[in-house]
């Protein structure tokens, strides 16, 4: 009975997220088997639900939460990248409802939220996919979420500011970077509100809490570290070989895009930062202090590589902020023009046509994209850890071919390139740092590092690189591939791979 009573009590919340759920899964099921950022986070959680463990038995950059959490529903209902999309889909959701609960907080018409959060999908539905910036960018808007709250310490309890830690620790565990960043705004941004001397102790027993709840996390990873032997491999290679990580594209980039949205976005961004920072001071808009922070800090993640995803998933939270100025403006204006009733309501029904017209258009279209999805998923291929997931025949060819030929050697085969993952991940087969074979992802050694690896193979083993008729990962370790094509012996090719041996 009580659960039939809460049903009732939040039908629309319960609606609104199963609407949410139904567009974002033909999205993120019928994406074609091509995005290497989703194949190496699934490579992480894959490795640990096998048993290894994080920087000791397979290299990675960023601090381990996510892979961890994905790992869990491995083992429960199998290691496939099938899975892995399903989780996609409930943590985009997640994102977007969250999104919809700040603009609750804040009081904006349903209307208006409905349009940006279709604006928002729109932006984003060709980058959506599990991912630690998108699980971090959650975090973000929980955050932002407690901060629009009442900003009164005195009325907050030890609980609440610990759980401040605590979401801000779970940052720092996804990708510590721009974890770092968030946690330092949840402890500083609370002390914009001290306006006198009674305060500053408040303040600091209460930021005192909040770094007690990022302690206890941080402590939990150390702890994990150290029992398994990996704390000096984290060191390597999350803060030692930083150093090595020259990968990075200017923002420059952005502003020179062809994708015109883009290109306006990153014209228009660092301009709104600044107008939307002198208006929340001038105007004392203190409920949105902490927002404001928070999507400062979210900004991080453009940096060093300004891509579109980077790009996209760092400006969403400031995305949300400016909606909601605009909304606030868009209300002012309304209330100074006079306008006869009639037209305004015309208008607001006009508004409200143009919304359930685009939602049917996007549930017609995700009925058919799903509907599509499993027709096309009964011609399914057999590769293992893929099934159910759309492959080109371009790449079935080569997953088939190359897997063939790895299976058929009697000595080890590596393949040293950005997407060895694919087609190792089939064939239950990983080798650290082959497999994420990338600048920056090395360790503190870096290529040299990985030279000397390389001199250190048994006899009679062979390596894969990309033949140079077809395009390397940007990221690749060139110097790497310049020592193996000096040093090894060529001795013959497999679809897209030169093949060498060592002697």
């Amino acid at each position: 009975m009580k659960i039939i009573n809460w049903i009732k009590s939040h039908y629309f919340n319960i609606l609104l997220f199963t609407t949410i759920l139904f567009i974002i899964s033909p999205v993120i099921l019928s994406k074609p088997l091509n995005n290497l950022d989703e194949v190496w986070n699934y490579n992480f959680a894959y490795n640990i639900a096998n048993g290894l463990v994080p920087y000791r038995d397979f290299n990675m950059l960023q601090t381990p939460l996510l892979p961890f959490i994905v790992s869990i529903f491995f083992l429960l209902f199998g290691n496939e990248l099938l899975v892995f999309r399903i989780l996609a889909i409930f943590l985009i959701s997640i994102l977007f409802y969250m999104i919809y609960k700040i603009f609750k907080k804040l009081k904006i018409n349903l209307s208006y939220i409905f349009i940006f959060m279709l604006l928002l999908f729109l932006l984003l539905q060709d980058y959506i996919c599990i991912d630690y910036n998108f699980a971090l960018l959650i975090i973000t808007f929980i955050l932002i979420y407690f901060s629009i709250q009442n900003n009164d310490q005195k009325n907050k309890s030890f609980l609440y500011y610990f759980n401040i830690g605590i979401l801000s620790g779970f940052c720092i565990l996804l990708k510590q970077s721009t974890g770092a960043i968030i946690s330092f705004i949840s402890v500083f941004y609370p002390a914009l509100f001290i306006k006198h001397k009674s305060d500053i102790k408040i303040y600091l027993k209460n930021s005192f809490i909040t770094i007690l709840g990022i302690a206890l996390l941080i402590s939990i990873l150390l702890i994990y570290l150290m029992t398994h032997n990996a704390l000096k491999d984290f060191i390597d290679y999350t803060i030692l070989g930083i150093k090595t990580f020259t990968n990075s594209i200017p923002y420059t980039y952005l502003l020179n895009s062809n994708n015109v949205i883009i290109k306006l976005l990153s014209t228009f961004i660092p301009i709104a930062i600044v107008i939307s920072g002198f208006y929340l001071i001038i105007k004392k808009k203190q409920k949105l202090l902490g927002f404001y922070c928070y999507s400062i800090g979210s900004l991080v993640v453009i940096f060093p590589i300004s891509d579109n995803i980077h790009f996209l998933i760092g400006i969403t939270p400031f995305l949300v902020l400016f909606f909601y100025l605009l909304f606030c403006f868009i209300s002012w204006l309304k209330n100074k023009i006079l306008i006869n009733l009639k037209i305004k309501s015309f208008i607001k029904e006009t508004l409200k046509s143009i919304i359930n017209l685009s939602l049917v258009c996007y549930l017609i279209a995700s009925l058919i994209l799903l509907g599509n999805y499993v027709i096309d998923s009964r011609k399914n291929h057999n590769i293992s850890h893929y099934l159910q997931i759309p492959i080109s025949e371009q790449l079935l060819n080569k997953i088939n071919t190359i897997d063939s030929y790895i299976l058929m050697q009697n000595t080890p085969v590596y393949i040293l390139d950005a997407e060895a993952a694919i087609y190792m991940i089939p064939i239950n087969r990983y080798y650290k740092d082959f497999n994420l074979f990338l600048k920056g992802n090395l360790g503190s050694l870096g290529e040299n590092g990985q030279i000397e690896k390389i001199k250190n193979l048994k006899s009679g083993s062979q390596i894969l690189i990309k033949n140079d008729n077809y395009t390397r990962n940007w990221q690749t370790p060139e110097y790497v591939i310049s020592y193996i094509k000096n040093n090894l012996n060529k001795i013959g090719e497999i679809s897209i791979f030169d093949i060498y041996e060592k002697e």
